[in-house]
């Protein structure tokens, strides 16, 4: 992501234990200060997670539905939304940008001129591959990148 010269970084949850917070120190300090996410399933310790994590990450108020704008655009990020939510906010017209994550399936789409990206898992514990999801928000094209 430094190399990439992000300006945000978006987790659409599953850290799974606190001692992740060590995958992202590495981030330059621009990337740290625009650093939101929401939690998943997965994530057992939230209390220790939003104090550990939560010095470097903006956690959604309710930890599970984050609302933002960022770079123009407005965006909504949750981890596990039903597919059912996903197509009522992309035709509300309220979103330009939708991300999920849970499934670890990469989608990377357009529906009624909304992005809606699941980056698919940066683990790649499920799938083999580890993938995060790059969005340009004046294209509105997302990339993503296996590592």
């Amino acid at each position: 992501m430094n190399e990439k010269k992000v300006d945000a970084l978006i987790h659409c949850g599953d850290y799974v234990a606190p001692f992740v917070k060590k995958w992202f120190n590495g981030l330059n300090e621009s990337i740290k200060e625009n650093f939101y996410g929401v939690f998943g399933n997965n994530d057992g310790e939230i209390l220790y997670l939003t104090q550990n994590l939560g010095q470097i990450c903006k956690f959604a108020k309710n930890g599970h539905e984050l609302i933002i704008e960022l770079g123009g655009k407005r965006i909504f990020a949750s981890h596990m939304p039903k597919q059912e939510t996903i197509d009522a906010l992309a035709d509300s017209g309220n979103f330009d940008i939708i991300l999920s994550g849970h499934t670890h399936n990469m989608v990377n789409t357009k529906q009624n001129g909304v992005l809606i990206v699941n980056p698919g898992e940066l683990c790649g514990y499920l799938t083999d591959k580890s993938t995060f999801a790059i969005i340009d928000t004046e294209s509105m094209k997302a990339e993503i990148i296996e590592i």
